[in-house]
Parts: structure tokens; sequence; C-alpha cells
């Protein structure tokens, strides 16, 4: 089976590579983080992450250091950026099946659940656009992983790994990291009655969790004075207690969100507990400890008040586990029928892109020849392995979902690549800006963050502060008024003088499109730029 697995993990990496620098970077986090990571890179300051000028203490450095070390491998591009991603997913893949075969002993459970995680489409989306998220669940995983084969082999390079992984875990994004392996071990030892090991190799490791987890936090809190209390009281307490980066949703939203982001895996997941949940809770066997791992995380999660989508993502590999449990059990029949559900879906994604690529519905632009292809080699496979694998072989649904799921990810590539502002590129603009303007000129957005247009025009780029709460920026940690020179604050009445002196110049103005109306200075900044350019969202003066 081990054989299987590597050819598949052979065949999704070329997958996840194809045509992945074709799209501009998307605007919000992945244009932040790959401008941070850039501005690290080109200054060769890797204490402090800066973005546009600006010190952006936000997360500790990883997600910026493997960029940054995408960028030193192939250039400072889109494909730089999202390079190291990609790996983090097969690697997370690798430990999947690594721990599902630790914890049940059957190489085919082990990689159904692989099959099936990957299938899952918020794993997809956490490696297409550049967070932290993906580094984290790989992170999580293999310290789950390196700490079930020191149990299993008792070897002390597993428990360094262990700590190695347990150091970056709080590199990538601080103590809340945490909450999986340390759950997921605590239950473990209080389900199997292990008592508390303390040997030198355990306090070694701890030296090297010490040295790796607070390496960076100490050298940018020793050049930032009044940075710890900002760690701990902006980024931890009022991060979940209060919607301090405006990420509120109500309580009940990852009960929503984990079945959308789930189907149809999550419905086979319910059915495996109707089925098993008083042995489970009864014999407080292996099931028992992923369940509890679970739970704690999703209460934790749903009661903290900032929710994105990619933060449940660490629940999905015992998502994938407990679904290939239930489908090895399967009968006959509900494998037949889950194997047909996938063959549908996989024609109903088909004959979608083929239908949109005709009509070219609501302006998306697919190329038809791309989606006739794809149409093609889709359903030709898909048609193949529901024919010649045995109804009763189990891994039969898990292989069609994986066409599914990768005939997601090559057409979505396209669409990507045909329809940048659609999907908040400013890439199009960049392109019409370096058509239109041979020599460097000023650069200003109203009342918005666009970190991506930096990444493609360099450092003149002047955002205007008129109240909205990405482009009030946090300057306590400045030790000289630089940052003033690209940053208006439209409420300040020197600032606001500056903008006439704009007026003067060949400058280059940016206005998201919206109902609100432009107060007085900059209505005139705007009249007296002579061209306008409508690109969908933004309108851009000059």
């Amino acid at each position: 089976m081990k054989h299987k697995l590597y050819i598949f993990l052979s065949i999704v990496f070329v997958i996840l590579i194809f045509k992945l620098g074709s799209w501009g970077l998307t605007f919000s986090s992945e244009a932040r983080y790959a401008e941070i990571a850039k501005e690290m890179f080109v200054k060769g300051d890797f204490i402090n992450p800066v973005l546009l000028g600006i010190k952006h203490l936000h997360k500790p450095p990883v997600t910026y250091y493997l960029t940054a070390l995408g960028y030193q491998l192939f250039g400072i591009n889109e494909f730089g950026a999202r390079f190291f991603m990609q790996v983090a997913l097969i690697l997370q893949l690798l430990f999947v099946f690594k721990i599902t075969l630790l914890l049940y002993k059957k190489e085919k459970i082990a990689f159904a659940a692989t099959l099936i995680y990957f299938s899952f489409p918020i794993v997809i989306i956490a490696v297409r656009n550049l967070t932290t998220d993906a580094y984290l669940t790989t992170f999580i995983l293999g310290s789950i992983y390196f700490w079930l084969q020191y149990r299993e082999q008792s070897k002390p390079y597993f428990l360094y790994l262990f700590y190695l992984f347990l150091g970056l875990i709080f590199e990538t994004k601080g103590p809340v990291g945490f909450i999986v392996p340390l759950t997921f071990i605590i239950t473990y030892k209080i389900v199997h009655k292990n008592k508390i090991e303390i040997s030198i190799h355990q306090i070694l490791g701890f030296l090297l969790f010490s040295v790796v987890s607070l390496s960076w936090y100490l050298a940018v809190i020793y050049k930032n004075e009044g940075l710890l209390d900002y760690f701990l009281n902006t980024q931890i307490v009022e991060r979940i207690s209060k919607n301090k980066f405006n990420r509120e949703k109500p309580i009940w939203y990852y009960l929503v969100l984990i079945p959308l982001v789930g189907l149809p895996w999550v419905f086979y997941l319910i059915l495996y507990f109707k089925k098993n949940f008083k042995i489970i809770i009864t014999k407080k066997s292996t099931d028992f400890i992923l369940l509890v791992t679970f739970s704690i995380l999703f209460i934790i999660l749903s009661l903290s008040t900032s929710k994105l989508i990619l933060y449940i993502l660490p629940l999905y590999f015992i998502l994938a586990i407990f679904s290939a449990k239930y489908l090895s059990t399967s009968s006959k029949k509900g494998i037949q029928n889950l194997s047909i559900l996938f063959l549908i879906l996989i024609g109903l994604i088909c004959t979608s892109l083929v239908i949109i690529s005709i009509i070219k519905s609501d302006g998306i632009e697919i190329n038809l020849s791309v989606s006739l292809i794809l149409f093609t080699i889709s359903v030709i496979i898909s048609l193949l392995i529901y024919k010649k694998i045995s109804p009763k072989n189990y891994l039969k649904p898990t292989y069609l979902a994986v066409i599914f799921i990768g005939t997601i990810i090559i057409s979505s590539n396209h669409i990507f690549t045909e329809n940048e502002l659609k999907i908040n590129s400013v890439k199009p603009i960049v392109n019409f800006i370096k058509e239109t303007h041979k020599q460097e000129h000023e650069i200003l957005v109203y009342n918005y963050l666009l970190p991506s247009l930096s990444f493609y025009l360099g450092d003149n780029i002047t955002t205007i502060n008129h109240g909205k709460y990405t482009t009030q920026r946090e300057v306590q940690f400045e030790t000289n008024k630089l940052w003033k020179k690209h940053l208006i604050n439209y409420f300040d009445p020197i600032d606001r003088a500056r903008l006439l002196n704009f007026t003067s110049k060949d400058s280059i103005f940016l206005i998201k499109r919206k109902k609100d109306i432009l107060p007085d200075t900059l209505l005139t900044l705007k009249n007296n730029l002579k061209h306008q350019k409508d690109f969908g969202k933004f309108e851009v003066f000059y």
C-alpha cells in the first residue's frame, strides 16, 4: 500500500504546482503575507516583519521565512510565494497516513484516510491562498505523528522532532496552536493511564522547544519596547474575547461551516458515530481520544470571538480518519452509492465548466478548449475507476473523490488566470499602470490597504486612511517618522493638506467602488486627474 501512497503523493504534487503562479496575488491575507515576506527578503531584516514601511508584528515569522525562501529559489513572484504551501500539503497527507497507521495498524484504512483528507475542499483552499494555516496544520500533524512514533519505538530522535515541531507551531501562530497536540496527548495519557515521563531526553527536548519557540520572540521584544504587552493583550486576549480584527461570527458559525466544507464525508462521520457512539464512550479507545480532541478544539473555536474558515483546518484529519473507518465497514451497496455520488459530482462540475465557457455566465472567462479537454480526461478516468475497481473495495469512492477535487484544482487554476479581477487580484490594474506610465508615479489608494500594489510596483504606494480599520496602522513601535511619507490620515489637518500637493502632480488615484461620497479634498484630487479607467471593484484616475 505504501508504494501507492508515494505514487499518489507524486501525482498530487504535480497537480498542485501546475500553473501555480499564473494568477495574481489576491488582496487581503495573501497579498499581506507575500508583501511582508518580500520586504523582509529585500531588506534582510528577519527580526521585524514590515508591511508597507510599518512594522507588522501581529504574527511570528515562520510563514514569512518560508515565503522568503520561496523567493530565494524561484524569484519574487506568485509561484515563489505559494510553493512551500504545496510542500506543506504533501507533508500533511504523509502525516495523516502515518498517524492513522500508528493508531489503527491498517494500511488500507490509513490510505483511505489520506485520500479523503485530500478531497476536503478546505484543505485545498488553505494551500491556494497564502496564509499561516497550512503551515500550522502541517506542524500540528507532525508533532502528533512524532509523539506517537516515539511512544511506539522509544527512539529519542522522534522525541526531539516532536519538540521541534511544537516550537515551529509556536513560531507560526503562537500558543493557540498547542491546543490540538496537547489535547490529544493529555487525553491519550489519561485513557492509557500513562505516567508523566521525565528523562534526560525530555529535558533536552524541552530545551530544544524553548530555543526554537522563543528565539524570535525574545529578539523582537528586545528591539521593540512594549511588545510583550502587545502580544499578550492585543494578539491573544483581545483576539479571543473581542472583535479586535472584525472577525466576529455567531457561536454556531463552525457548526454550519464544518459540514459545508466537509461534504459528503461529514454524513459518513455522523453515521459512524450513530453506529458506534456507545462503544466509543464506554471503551474509551483510540476513537475516544480523537473525539475528545475534536470536541475540545471545536468548543474553544466556537466560543472565541475571532473566527475564520481556516481556523478549523486542524480538525479535518480527524474527520478523514473517522470517515475512512466507517467506509471500511460499509456494505457493497453503500460503497457503490457513494461512488455514484462522486461520479455525478464530477459530471456536474465538468459539464458546468463547458456550459459556462460557452455562455460566459456573469462575465466569467473560461477557455472552451481547456474545459472540453478537462471534461474528457476527468470523465474517462472516473468511468475507468468505476468499472475496473470492485464495488466491494472501499477505496473506490476515495479514488473518485480525488478525481473530483483534482478537477476542481486544475479548472480553478484556469479560471483564476483568466478572471483575475473577479478573484480580487489587482494584477490587471498593475499591468495597466505599467503600460500607461513608463516612469515612477505616486500612487494613492483611498481608504483601503493594498499591499499587492506594492508587491508589484515597489514602495511608491500611499494609503489614505479615512476610517477603514485596515488602514489604521499600528505605529507605536516605529522609532522615526518615515512611515508618514506613505500613510495619510485624512482626519489630521496637516495630512489632509498634503493631499492638495498631489493635485499638481501626475498622480494615480485608486478608489474602491462603493456608494460612499468622497470628501471635498479628495474630490478636488480626483477632478484634477484627466483620465479614468474602470476595473470592476476599483476605479483608477490618472
